[in-house]
């Protein structure tokens, strides 16, 4: 069969060209010819070049011709429109589609404080049913940043979310000058979310595909010297149980929530078991990477730990970092707002003290430094990474993937905890 048919309409001549897949012609073109031969010269000329008009050789019209009239009659399942919707928009040729679903027609904000309220979450539901691990802070933590996702979005619904206006939004939080590393985190609040629902069939296409995150150098944190531990520690503070808090973090590198879990119970005679972490969303869970490690303790600081157990309006048995309640430990907060206090004392005269603008000015000096309670863990690992190998030193800290835990769960023995013990009663000798 020809592969093009002519016929006469009207003045001129038109082509229609032959779909072999199809086994039908596609739409009339007309050539503007009125003479038959000069029509077909004009249709051999389509073939060698493009057609006009359309900026297509004859072949892409005859398939697209084809592939729209496949749209027009077959009967797609949802997965097929999500398939092909999804090439659309990877290929540019749209930004987003409006699809009615139980959750395209959604307004975005409250579906986004739905998707991170841990108890009614099926995001959360689906996690914890496969085993893995979501905790109430983290849906805490993402719930705080929804803020900055609806002073940008306000009203629109789900299905207006494109791709293209996300990645507008982070041009917007980059122009505020917030850290990469911030507006990677606000970014996920929604992301993963939108995510959520393509992954499962609402929204026929992915508007989180190919966003890119943002890179940045990481801000530079300073650790105490060795000067500034020893006057932190050289005098009274405010609150004891934060001295001993931050006496027990830098002779051991435990996390602030793994030290305000703490219990008489886990006090060994010169080892502390870190059993435990705590914070206000999730209370008392396992530590990090779900891992329990065994730390040794100064004589001293463990006596200073049994002392403030003593003083516990709720027994000795209870936290040791005892708060109002006595099923809680004291807010984390009191741990670095009082080593903050602290540094300022010892950083200033006695005249100075007292001078709320001196004290202000000390204050943003120790965040420029990127000083805070965590500088303990930063110290502690970066001392007796000084004199003891890599190894005590993961195992001591924890600082590691949960791969490199698992690996080397399976080889410890008492030679690690002997080489940290003595580095770590000759480093701090001057201070516990």
């Amino acid at each position: 069969m020809r592969r093009f048919s002519l016929y006469r309409r009207g003045k001129y001549f038109y082509c229609r060209f032959w779909n072999q897949t199809t086994h039908c012609y596609t739409n009339a073109i007309s050539t503007q010819k009125e003479n038959r031969n000069e029509a077909i010269a004009q249709v051999v000329e389509w073939e060698a070049k493009r057609l006009p008009g359309k900026d297509q050789t004859v072949d892409d019209y005859v398939e697209t011709h084809g592939l729209l009239k496949n749209l027009r009659t077959i009967a797609f399942t949802n997965k097929d429109i999500e398939s092909i919707v999804s090439v659309l928009v990877e290929r540019g040729y749209i930004a987003g589609v409006t699809y009615q679903s139980e959750y395209g027609s959604k307004p975005l904000i409250p579906y986004l404080r739905m998707f991170w309220t841990y108890d009614e979450s099926p995001y959360v539901r689906e996690k914890l049913a496969y085993g893995h691990r979501i905790g109430q802070r983290r849906c805490y933590e993402q719930t705080s940043r929804i803020n900055h996702w609806e002073r940008y979005f306000g009203d629109v619904t789900i299905a207006e979310v494109s791709n293209e206006k996300i990645r507008e939004f982070q041009l917007y939080l980059k122009e505020k000058k917030l850290a990469a590393k911030t507006i990677n985190m606000i970014s996920e609040t929604g992301t993963i979310a939108l995510r959520w629902l393509f992954d499962h069939g609402h929204l026929p296409a992915d508007p989180t595909a190919g966003l890119r995150k943002f890179s940045g150098t990481p801000r530079k944190r300073d650790v105490f010297t060795d000067e500034e531990v020893k006057l932190l520690f050289a005098g009274p503070w405010k609150d004891e149980r934060a001295r001993v808090g931050n006496l027990l973090a830098a002779t051991t590198g435990m996390r602030a929530g793994e030290v305000t879990a703490l219990r008489t119970e886990d006090i060994g005679k010169d080892v502390v078991f870190v059993r435990h972490s705590w914070n206000f969303a999730d209370g008392l869970k396992a530590p990090k990477n779900d891992e329990t490690r065994t730390l040794p303790l100064l004589p001293s600081v463990r006596d200073s730990l049994l002392t403030l157990a003593k003083r516990s309006p709720h027994g000795e048995n209870g936290f040791i970092f005892y708060g109002t309640e006595p099923e809680q430990p004291m807010n984390l907060d009191v741990l670095g707002r009082e080593l903050n206090r602290r540094f300022i004392d010892i950083s200033l005269n006695d005249e100075d003290r007292s001078n709320p603008e001196k004290r202000e000015e000390t204050r943003k000096r120790m965040k420029a430094r990127g000083l805070s309670f965590h500088s303990w863990r930063h110290l502690f690992a970066a001392k007796v990474a000084d004199q003891v190998d890599i190894r005590s030193v993961q195992l001591a800290t924890g600082h590691k993937s949960q791969a490199m835990a698992e690996h080397y769960a399976k080889h410890r023995n008492d030679e690690h905890a002997r080489k940290v013990f003595s580095v770590v009663r000759d480093i701090y000798a001057d201070i516990a």
